[in-house]
């Protein structure tokens, strides 16, 4: 399985990435089914605003 670790700019380790093979194989052995919460599009797009925001040189 070829596993890559996310982390912020201080190195803390924030998530995993897996390859989408290794995630419907472990959805389909543990029975994951995948719902998104209905306002999940609002959050998203507030997170992104906020990470441009941050990104953009003043």
């Amino acid at each position: 399985m070829d596993i890559k670790y996310l982390s912020d700019d201080k190195g803390k380790i924030t998530g995993v990435f897996i390859p989408i093979e290794e995630w419907e194989r472990l959805q389909k052995q543990y029975n994951i089914t995948e719902q998104a919460p209905p306002d999940s599009g609002a959050q998203l797009q507030q997170s992104l605003t906020n990470a441009l925001k941050k990104a953009k040189p003043e």
